[in-house]
């Protein structure tokens, strides 16, 4: 069998390293060693694990493997030339290396590259003894060999002799990490961001010994994070230590959240995914001990508060010179209580820029279709220049007629257009209600969820998510990749606002709680509704709230309902009574141990830490 390391990103290349090696030489030491560093470093590596017999031909597989890997290490041990399976690999990776662009770096592993260059030592042993009694077949594969080796000895590689093997790995390891590109993704149709990129980068000394720290800010929409993407990717290969922290605000919510983002962060730079923290405090002091790597490129996106950047990037003392640490935030106060930052406001697209990026969506093509031109130019003066506005309009307007462009474009003179939330309504309003209600369900709950998990709960709510989902993500009101349901955080806001906005002074009557003093609210006055559908209450430090019986006597809708460890007290008739439920998970509780007249049967979720 074969194996191979962590997963590798999506590009022409299956995996990041191959490895050939001579199996009885280091399969259980050096190979084995360097494997896990490579697993460690987030390295998707291939090794083979079969013992081939000798004489047998490399298989199909190892052909595949060798074929889709962006570098090929070679350990030249002592008796790699006797295994021709081996040679059979190298012929292979010499092959890739001139007709595919693999990079080649040889490890000379207790022998002198003179010896796999001239074949000489145990490598001229070796090939006597594959000449001896060699057909014309052979002779001819023998001189294949000898070809290999001697182009791969005259490479540039790593030596070892005498000294440390872990040292050794650990600089092969920073060697090889920075020649695979960890970019990030920005996406298609990036239009007029040349102006911001600009005066970003006048901020950033990239010259210079000193630590560069810079802030963006602006509303959400504006293109903060694309500009951070595409400046990271621009710079990415400058820098052996590197870290993207995507949606700091979402994944920091308490302290467990920051130390997780500590944690992702020393993974990243340290190229080590077994890293673990105890506290926020030995993070800030490990993330300081680490100014010895040097220079680092660190991003943080989506910084919601001043407290944050204290734990993850306080101060260019924490750093190596030459570093760059660049944060996105809506909040402007983060950067201007942080002395060291400097700051940029990201800005809008000037006309031509906005029309370009509007077309893109709106007609498939870089300018307005024919008679479009003046429709397009309404749009322009509502979008004012913001990013998200164009695309999601644009989405929403795509292979409509003329008349639904002027509807359309009617109802934008009742919505100032300086609401981001009432210019992102526009697509809301344009799917059905049963699409209506899976927005709002992933607005309040299922924002980062499983796609799969959140299918099975529609469905359970007699939803046909395949269909929904599918709108929505057509209407770029979520998107999903890799398996997640994403969506923007304004759009998140419009559907919180969207829930409120017929009762805004009570949650009683609201659809979908998510809020803790709300919820509070709700169950200790008895609020509740028929008009609750779902409810979430997992927050840390906070009062438990403690339950009447009849907190949730009138819910007879809910069919959403989470609820975190230790967040209520249960009087002893407490009631759940709704038989809608379709997802519980009420931390600390089983089935034998809820109420009586708790209704599981149409439970189509019910987490682990919930089931009997």
């Amino acid at each position: 069998m074969a194996s191979s390391s962590s997963s590798s990103s999506n590009s022409k290349w299956r995996y990041d390293v191959f490895l050939s090696f001579r199996g009885k030489d280091t399969r259980h030491t050096f190979t084995d060693f360097l494997y896990g560093a490579l697993d460690r470093g987030n390295i998707n590596a291939f090794r083979d694990d079969e013992k081939l017999p000798r004489g047998e031909e490399i298989s199909p597989q190892l052909l595949k493997a060798i074929e889709g890997s962006r570098i090929a290490i070679i350990v030249f041990s002592k008796n790699y030339a006797d295994s021709k399976s081996c040679l059979d690999e190298l012929v292979k990776i010499m092959e890739c290396e001139a007709e595919k662009g693999q990079k080649v770096f040889p490890i000379f592993y207790h022998v002198e590259p003179t010896e796999v260059r001239n074949q000489s030592g145990t490598y001229g042993e070796a090939f006597k003894n594959h000449e001896t009694n060699a057909d014309d077949e052979k002779k001819k594969k023998v001189e294949e060999w000898r070809a290999a080796l001697r182009k791969a000895g005259q490479l540039k590689g790593f030596q070892l002799q005498d000294g440390s093997e872990y040292k050794f790995i650990e600089h092969i390891i920073g060697e090889i990490g920075i020649l695979i590109p960890k970019s990030v993704h920005v996406g298609e149709n990036i239009v007029g961001i040349d102006e911001n990129l600009k005066q970003v980068k006048l901020l950033i000394d990239a010259k210079s010994d000193e630590v560069s720290m810079v802030g963006i800010y602006g509303i959400g929409g504006i293109g903060k994070t694309t500009i951070a993407k595409v400046i990271y990717n621009d710079m990415l290969d400058q820098f052996k230590h590197h870290s993207f922290l995507e949606n700091v605000r979402e994944g920091s919510k308490d302290d467990h959240g920051l130390l997780q983002l500590q944690e992702k962060l020393l993974r990243d730079i340290l190229m080590d995914k077994t890293m673990k923290l105890h506290n926020v405090d030995e993070g800030i002091k490990m993330i300081k001990s680490k100014r010895y790597l040097g220079k680092v490129l660190i991003v943080l996106d989506d910084v919601d508060c001043p407290r944050k950047l204290k734990f993850l990037a306080d101060s260019p003392e924490w750093f190596g010179g030459g570093s760059i640490i660049i944060v996105t935030t809506r909040y402007k106060r983060c950067l201007d209580v942080n002395k060291a930052y400097s700051s940029y406001e990201a800005k809008g697209l000037e006309k031509n820029k906005a029309l370009e990026l509007f077309s893109l969506n709106a007609f498939q093509q870089n300018h307005p279709a024919d008679n479009y031109v003046d429709l397009c130019n309404r749009v322009l003066h509502h979008a004012k220049g913001l990013p998200l506005a164009l695309v999601l309009l644009g989405s929403f307007l795509f292979q409509m007629g003329k008349e639904e462009w002027e509807s359309t474009l009617d109802r934008l003179k009742t919505i100032p257009i300086d609401d981001i939330q009432k210019v992102l309504r526009i697509s809301y309003d344009g799917v059905d209600d049963r699409c209506k209600k899976v927005f709002l369900d992933i607005a309040c709950f299922f924002k980062d969820w499983g796609e799969k998990t959140v299918t099975r709960i529609l469905e359970g709510c007699r939803f046909h998510p395949k269909i929904e989902l599918k709108v929505l993500d057509e209407r770029c009101l979520i998107s999903i990749l890799d398996g997640f349901i994403r969506m923007h955080d304004s759009l998140q806001e419009m559907g919180w606002a969207i829930v409120r906005e017929k009762c805004p002074e009570n949650p009683g009557e609201w659809s979908r709680l998510w809020e803790y003093e709300d919820i509070k609210s709700v169950l200790t006055k008895n609020m509740g509704s028929k008009n609750i559908e779902g409810m979430i209450l997992n927050w840390t430090q906070v009062v438990p709230i403690q339950l009447h019986a009849k907190a949730f006597k009138k819910m007879n809708q809910l069919r959403f309902l989470e609820v975190g460890p230790n967040m209520v007290e249960l009087s002893q008739d407490f009631e759940l009574p709704s038989r809608e439920l379709r997802y519980l998970d009420w931390g600390g509780y089983n089935l034998a141990s809820m109420p009586s007249n708790f209704h599981a049967d149409n439970l189509v979720v019910l987490p682990s830490r919930a089931t009997t």
